[in-house]
């Protein structure tokens, strides 16, 4: 009888301990929450996270926005800026969705992804922070790297025997994530930007650590002594550019035009290929601009051409072309080389 009233107690006491224990447990849970609930933020505190951009396409890049669930009302986005390591901000203008001037509202507990309309391209490889403002509470910021694309203008060469091209190696560096496309290539010189086809054709695909020769068709005989600017562009809008110095390899003037008063059927000219010229040059063509801006040929040139003109040399070509009809008149007369050199001058003939 007593070890049945024992066992009894026993099991009063156990179940008396397990109701003390929870009851303790629920005091202690119910603390821990009374001291987050002290400490829960006044105004939302947003989160910036994912950025997510694509390396073949650097108009844009990806963020999400989050306004946690601990947030005492919804927030309101009021526009998003990158900070690059040149030190300036840029304003994001194009947002999908778009931000309001009213603002952005992102509900408690919700998040939001925001397509940012930026072209990144002039910062590839770099770090960048992103900084979302808000109305009615902490804004938030994050910390990103750009995708590395980079294209480089190397081994710039000139041939003095031809003048009306160059050449260039483009590569796409070791480094970079993704192949580029090669799309255009321009010349600036003297502030004047010129467009300029090559060989092969573009447009040209390049992989990582790819490279490739290009010639480029555009004369730069008239820019000798002066540095130039080729620019390489790509399908995603990255320029690389390399600056070079232009030698003076030809000399080449018209010395003299002399017009006859006895004989207007002709004019004689005289053209020099100087001492300081690298190259013989071959006079191919001779062609005379009216003040309407028509371009004439003589009839007849004598000694005959094309006329290989050594360097150090003098030549005289007696042009048979009637210039009676233009007294008194401005000609520009312009003469032409087989390496793509040109002279002209302009003279005035006999009233």
């Amino acid at each position: 009888m007593s070890l049945r009233i024992n066992k009894m107690i026993f099991a009063t006491i156990l179940v008396a301990a397990f109701i003390i224990g929870a009851f303790s447990s629920y005091l202690w849970v119910a603390g821990f929450y009374a001291s987050l609930e002290l400490n829960l933020p006044e105004k939302p505190v947003i989160s910036v996270h994912s950025f997510l951009t694509s390396a073949g396409n650097s108009s844009f890049f990806n963020i999400t926005i989050l306004n946690p669930s601990l947030s005492p009302e919804e927030i309101k986005i009021l526009g998003i800026y990158v900070l690059t390591e040149d030190g300036i901000s840029h304003k994001i203008t194009s947002t999908k969705p778009s931000i309001p001037g009213s603002g952005y509202a992102i509900k408690v507990g919700e998040s939001k992804v925001f397509t940012c309309f930026w072209n990144w391209i002039n910062y590839t490889g770099q770090r960048i922070s992103i900084a979302v403002l808000a109305e009615n509470g902490s804004g938030g910021t994050l910390s990103a790297i750009l995708p590395l694309l980079e294209a480089r203008v190397t081994d710039f060469l000139l041939d003095p025997e031809r003048g009306s091209m160059f050449n260039i190696t483009v590569m796409n560096s070791e480094g970079s994530v993704a192949k580029i496309k090669l799309t255009g290539l321009s010349v600036i010189a003297d502030s004047s930007v010129y467009s300029v086809a090559t060989q092969p054709q573009l447009p040209l695909e390049l992989e990582p650590n790819g490279s490739i020769s290009l010639t480029c068709l555009w004369n730069w005989t008239e820019y000798q002594g002066k540095t130039i600017t080729i620019a390489v562009i790509t399908e995603q809008k990255y320029v690389a550019e390399i600056t070079e110095f232009i030698p003076q390899y030809v000399v080449f003037n018209i010395e003299e035009i002399k017009f006859s008063l006895d004989d207007p059927s002709h004019f004689n000219l005289t053209v020099l290929n100087s001492e300081y010229s690298v190259i013989p040059l071959n006079i191919t063509k001779i062609r005379i601009r009216l003040e309407n801006g028509t371009l004439v040929s003589p009839l007849s040139v004598d000694p005959s051409i094309p006329h290989m003109l050594d360097r150090n040399s003098t030549i005289t070509f007696m042009c048979g072309w009637d210039w009676s009809a233009y007294r008194d008149k401005e000609l520009r007369v312009i003469v032409y080389t087989e390496q793509g050199y040109k002279t002209e001058a302009t003279y005035k003939t006999p009233a």
